[in-house]
């Protein structure tokens, strides 16, 4: 391809390639929508041409030759989205802001740093019990939410949990089946301990 000569390999590294590593990174630590390289194109060369000013701007302060320039372009695309999402995760700043988790499902799964009981209420009128722990997975935005819970109970008339499933291997279900979801913590505990995570 004629197009593809020197001079336009080099422009891609220095002021495509870094946006897009910049944009990719952000999308696998944050739930991101997926968005076509023809639609983030202006996008990536903006990132792309803010991180080339300001890395052109530090090897000359101090004395760097350019041989530095596109390794501290990349490293410099791969930090800024992680620094980022440290920033946005101060309360001062989350206070002032709107939030940029698309969704209450993720949001709640993605916070979760203790094991917990769950209810599921399907809309057949169903209700499933279940574990959510450390080996349990939930889904993230944009792809459709499901669930999969490491450990099936046997529940009570009541809807109380009795005992977990002999040889369980989980249970594995799709969102599109989910009336509402409720939440409680793991001492199988008091009602005023539930959440619920509405369809």
């Amino acid at each position: 391809m004629e197009f593809l000569n020197e001079n336009t390999i080099k422009l891609i590294m220095l002021f495509v390639a870094p946006g897009f590593i910049s944009m990719k990174v952000w999308g696998l630590i944050h739930p991101s929508e997926k968005v076509k390289i023809t639609n983030s194109l202006i996008e990536a060369i903006i990132f792309g041409g803010a991180y080339y000013i300001f890395v052109s701007w530090f090897t000359s302060m101090v004395c760097l030759s350019d041989i530095f320039l596109v390794p501290l372009l990349f490293v410099l695309s791969i930090i800024c989205p992680i620094f980022l999402k440290l920033i946005l995760g101060f309360n001062i700043i989350k206070d002032k802001t709107i939030s940029t988790i698309p969704k209450s499902w993720d949001y709640f799964f993605s916070n979760q740093k203790v094991r917990f009981f769950v209810l599921i209420h399907l809309k057949n009128e169903r209700i499933i019990g279940g574990l959510y722990g450390g080996d349990s997975f939930a889904s993230s935005y944009p792809e459709k939410e499901d669930l999969y819970l490491e450990e099936v109970w046997r529940l009570n008339e009541e809807g109380i949990f009795m005992e977990k499933t002999p040889d369980t291997k989980g249970l594995l279900i799709n969102y599109d089946e989910i009336e509402y979801i409720e939440l409680f913590n793991e001492q199988k505990g008091e009602s005023d301990e539930r959440e619920k995570i509405s369809n």
